[in-house]
């Protein structure tokens, strides 16, 4: 009978599994968004929900705090709706899934509950206002690239996207 692995009197299963928890449990003090000054201090609730934005719409740019803003504007205005208690079950889900919140997750395995669970209502809730609340910000379209709404300038053809030469010229089509 083998002693194990090096010695250790330990299958080779189970060292793989102590490894594992040991990579999960490192991963868990550097999880990108929890880890930043003063989401901390925030209630549970307000930190998975700006965790969850933060994999759906990922900027390096833009800081923990930005964010928890969104979350709590979020939470602000779906409070004592229905849509807050498909939140509730939500987070539930994703918090209850690991040994750790979901904030405190690293982030290969947040994207990775984001994809089981992004089929779920309270998901497509998030995605489709979070989606707006994000890209309304001024500080996001810069980061972006938008440059504002174009109607009160004429709309875009007279803005330098009049340069369409890869359409073929009016009667010219063979």
């Amino acid at each position: 009978m083998r002693a194990g692995v090096a010695g250790m009197g330990l299958s080779r299963r189970a060292l793989m599994g102590r490894m594992a928890v040991c990579a999960v449990l490192s991963g868990v003090a550097t999880a990108p968004l929890a880890a930043q000054t003063g989401v901390a201090a925030m209630s549970p609730q307000v930190r998975s929900t700006a965790s969850l934005l933060h994999v759906a719409f990922p900027h390096a740019d833009l800081d923990a705090q930005f964010y928890a803003r969104v979350a709590q504007d979020y939470l602000s205005e779906i409070d004592g709706s229905p849509g807050m208690a498909e939140l509730e079950r939500g987070l539930s889900l994703l918090d209850g899934s690991h040994i750790a919140a979901f904030a405190n997750l690293p982030w290969p395995i947040q994207r990775s509950m984001v994809a089981k669970y992004d089929q779920e209502p309270f998901f497509k809730a998030l995605l489709m206002r979070g989606a707006e609340l994000i890209y309304r910000d001024k500080k996001v379209w810069d980061l972006v690239g938008y440059e504002g709404s174009s109607l009160e300038y004429g709309g875009y053809i007279d803005r330098g996207f009049d340069d369409i030469d890869w359409l073929p010229v009016t009667g010219d089509v063979n």
